[in-house]
């Protein structure tokens, strides 16, 4: 019998195989296949990296399904080098946001203060650069008309300090995940 998975970097990991490897377009149905896990747990996966801005979902008109889209995708030949590193290898992938590069949590007050003072830095300081942009010009081109700058600077700022929040939830977690302190 197949062993299934409920391991969020080993699914990451083969995402991130399947992508690199095939042409196949990717799904929720598909990488739970791939991965060998439930389907709810490849979307949980597909949706955080969503979130965190890694990879774009579309969505199509005629039938609602999701496709996951990764930027600058090319088929690779895959490599042999054993067998696959371990979930916390494919974490330090990606640059850390600059609270944990100083080997701390992201304080959200810190995040919120921030993007008061310009909105989006809040979002910069977690690692978001994206949503950073996004709100430091809606935010400004909100200002142009006072009231809507006003209400969509307080909403940057909540924004801010809520992702501080689930950056630290998602640190949490992968330290529980691999028994580091």
């Amino acid at each position: 019998m197949i062993e299934r998975t409920r391991d969020p970097g080993l699914i990451e990991h083969r995402l991130l195989e399947l992508a690199y490897t095939t042409d196949a377009r990717i799904t929720a149905p598909v990488l739970a296949y791939y991965a060998m896990c439930s389907i709810e747990d490849a979307e949980q996966v597909l949706d955080h990296l969503a979130a965190r801005d890694r990879i774009q979902l579309e969505i199509d008109d005629d039938t609602g399904v999701i496709t996951y889209l990764l930027p600058d995708r090319q088929k690779l030949t895959p490599r042999d080098e054993g067998p696959p590193p371990s979930p916390g290898a494919l974490a330090t992938f990606h640059p850390a946001p600059l609270a944990l590069r100083h080997g701390r949590d992201a304080s959200p007050g810190l995040a919120a203060v921030l993007s008061l003072l310009i909105p989006g830095a809040g979002q910069l300081y977690t690692g978001r650069f994206v949503a950073a942009l996004l709100w430091f010009f809606v935010v400004t081109a909100g200002y142009t008309l006072i009231l809507p700058g006003l209400i969509l600077h307080v909403l940057c700022i909540v924004s801010a300090a809520s992702s501080a929040h689930r950056l630290n939830s998602a640190v949490t977690r992968l330290h529980l995940l691999h028994g580091t302190p």
